[in-house]
């Protein structure tokens, strides 16, 4: 009786295992296949996709290593090798030393410097600046005219900062409109390239 019991719980056992193992690879091929298919609607290539997420994460590895506040209170987009730096910090020291710390990651091509300074409690505008991200990104996401995934969104203070790639000009016309008519958006800086412009070797 112990052998015909024993038996069928191993057997249970690695099944269970496999299951699981399965269930995982599966998971993670899902996951794959979506990131691919995001990465296909944008116009940048997938080439320029890792290379801008490589470029990111060194980025951040190289701000945390060196200077936390830097980390914690600069936010990073990376577009084609265009890196741009938002949000706030308290020193002029600190803005240069994030944008020589992008200038030295492989790769990139330029570097925007957004970061405002602020010796005050601007930050406590963040929960604000989160929400008007928040309602301009839906905005873009519904509406069937505007490739949303080309762009990426940054506001501080009230100010929205865009990067990324429109398909003509009315297109940019529409998302600076989305932003402008956000309630509590106080100005839009733009840093969009046209598709046109894009050299996609």
């Amino acid at each position: 009786m112990k052998n015909i019991i024993f038996i069928p719980v191993k057997i249970l056992i690695v099944i269970f295992f496999l299951s699981v193992i399965t269930s995982a690879c599966q998971s993670i091929y899902l996951a794959s296949t979506s990131q691919a298919l995001l990465v296909n609607k944008q116009e940048r290539s997938f080439n320029n996709y890792v290379e801008d997420t490589i470029i990111l994460a060194q980025l951040k590895n190289s701000y945390f290593s060196t200077n936390e506040k830097i980390f914690f209170n600069v936010g990073v987009e990376v577009n084609e090798g265009r890196v741009l730096l938002t949000g706030g910090v308290e020193q002029i020291d600190i803005r240069i030393e994030a944008t020589k710390l992008a200038w030295g990651i492989e790769g990139v091509r330029e570097v925007i410097n957004e970061i405002q300074i602020s010796n005050n409690e601007g930050i406590l505008n963040y929960a604000d600046d989160l929400v008007m991200k928040t309602k301009i990104k839906g905005k873009l996401l519904f509406n069937k005219e505007i490739l949303n995934l080309n762009y990426s969104v940054e506001v501080v203070n009230g100010i929205v900062y865009l990067i990324g790639i429109a398909q003509n000009q009315g297109e940019l016309t529409a998302v600076i409109d989305v932003c402008k008519e956000t309630y509590g958006v106080l100005d839009v800086i733009e840093y969009v390239r046209l598709k046109s412009e894009v050299n996609y070797n």
